[in-house]
């Protein structure tokens, strides 16, 4: 499984290339970034900023919380992945 936090803007380029899947985002009136839209197809998921978006060995895409992911899972870096 792959997950990439949802920090900011410049976040929003990697997360496409996880998913494959188009994105739209919401801003406050104070062009605060408040949310992300993954949509695919008739879905729709929603991220806010501190999440993370996955996609899992099936291609499932979801969304999760940090804690969500360190219970299950065992966190290995690019660098460690280039070893």
């Amino acid at each position: 499984m792959e997950a990439v936090e949802f920090k900011d803007l410049s976040s929003i380029h990697t997360i496409i290339l996880l998913t494959g899947v188009g994105v739209s985002v919401n801003f406050s009136p104070e062009g605060v970034l408040k949310s992300l839209t993954l949509k695919d197809g008739a879905h729709e998921l929603v991220a806010i900023p501190g999440q993370f978006v996955y996609k899992n060995d099936t291609g499932t895409i979801g969304i999760c919380n940090y804690e969500h992911l360190a219970e299950r899972y065992e966190e290995v870096t690019e660098s460690e992945i280039a070893e």
